[in-house]
């Protein structure tokens, strides 16, 4: 093998391991978050107050938060293609809460562990394959 073949051999392996460590962007949503507490706001009357896109349970979908007419909160998920409301739970903020702090958590553990992977990974400043802070 050639020094010229081995060099590329080399920079495709490394190409490789960097491309798995890159985490892609989320594909755009087909329809807006308004459209998402719209679509909420049907099944569970109140005053929609936050949809947040996110992937979970192998899709991604928007969990919007309603209050209804009583002041009980719940969560609408919200399939992100087809505008349908496919699961409601009543929730707390302190559920909400705990919720968001795990998944803060969650998002710190794989940023963490994608910039170990990236300096593995090697390049020529050691950060590709790195998420922006």
């Amino acid at each position: 093998m050639t020094t010229q073949t081995l060099t590329a051999a080399v920079l495709a392996a490394l190409a490789i391991g960097t491309l798995t460590t890159v985490q892609a962007a989320p594909p755009k949503a087909k329809i807006s978050p308004a459209q998402a507490k719209a679509a909420a706001l049907k099944k569970i009357p109140g005053k929609a107050t936050a949809a947040k896109y996110e992937y979970e349970d192998g899709h991604w979908q928007y969990a919007v938060a309603v209050t209804d007419k009583a002041g009980q909160m719940y969560e609408a998920e919200v399939n992100a293609t087809t505008g349908k409301v496919t699961a409601t739970e009543k929730t707390s903020a302190a559920e909400e809460a705990s919720e968001a702090a795990a998944d803060a958590k969650a998002a710190k553990k794989a940023h963490s562990a994608n910039k170990t992977s990236a300096k593995t990974n090697g390049g020529a400043n050691g950060e590709q394959g790195e998420t922006p802070d």
